[in-house]
């Protein structure tokens, strides 16, 4: 996709952080219409004051995206009332910060589901439409954290790798089927929006908000299959198969990164 201009575009949990900020590029790069999914009203309806403008239409629905029913009932209601949507983005995400043995049964059940489940059926509940578009975009954002493992957050781990594998494999099905749509996943290490305060990683620095949505939107345009910020991560799956496992578990080690999220402050 090489412009946003007059599209529809989607972004879940895109009342604040990342999710705003790809809204903010959106309304500023001419998106026809943009539609918020997030499950914060107070922060929906204030960001629809703060942005809206003349040219771009703003849309807001309270979505949970566990309620997998409610996905498919609002995705259609979007569609009917505004149109396809041309650019997706599967922002939506979860961090909870535990060792596994005292990890709260129910907190693994939201994040697989958040983090893994809800963007397949977002994607699948918007797919139909989008194949009878001429040109469509798909972003899922997955996490540096789909490469490699991290104690404190294993259960994150596993629901990126998860996000990883079907947001790859979807890319490849689609190419093959209805090639107009591109898939591009995203793993970054840690973004400065909060989700992550209190971690730390001498491998992977802090990103700033404004540099990961100039590498995603870079991306789309450039219709590329993966973005990962810092560009370290990219590295990770090709270390780790060289090295093999007892040293890349060594190299976490030392590299500070079994720690990265000591510090975290996780307020759920």
């Amino acid at each position: 996709m090489k412009s946003v201009m007059n599209k529809n575009v989607l972004v879940t949990g895109g009342a604040m952080g990342m999710g705003k900020a790809y809204v903010v590029r959106a309304i500023k790069d001419g998106a026809k219409n943009v539609v918020i999914w997030d499950m914060n009203e107070e922060a929906m309806a204030a960001t629809k004051e703060e942005l809206s403008n003349e040219k771009t239409q703003i849309h807001t629905f309270k979505v949970d995206v566990t309620n997998t029913e409610l996905v498919y009932d609002t995705a259609q209601q979007v569609i009917d009332t505004i149109g396809p949507i041309e650019l997706l983005i599967n922002n939506a995400g979860i961090v909870v910060t535990e060792y596994f043995i005292n990890h709260d049964p129910k907190k693994i059940d939201l994040s697989m589901q958040i983090n893994s489940t809800a963007p397949m059926h977002v994607a699948r509940a918007f797919l139909p439409a989008m194949a009878e578009t001429n040109d469509a975009h798909i972003v899922n954002i997955a996490s540096g954290a789909g490469l490699m493992y991290c104690p404190r957050i294993v259960v994150y781990c596993a629901s990126k790798w998860a996000m990883l594998g079907w947001s790859q494999g979807l890319r490849i099905e689609l190419k093959e089927t209805l090639p107009h749509i591109k898939v591009t996943t995203v793993t970054p290490g840690h973004i400065d929006t909060g989700m992550f305060e209190g971690a730390h990683s001498k491998f992977l620095p802090l990103i700033s908000i404004d540099k990961m949505v100039d590498a995603v939107w870079k991306g789309v345009k450039k219709e590329k299959a993966m973005v990962a910020r810092p560009r370290a991560v990219y590295a990770m799956p090709f270390l780790r198969g060289i090295v093999g496992l007892k040293m890349f578990d060594w190299l976490l080690k030392v590299s500070g990164t079994n720690d990265f999220m000591a510090g975290h402050n996780d307020k759920r």
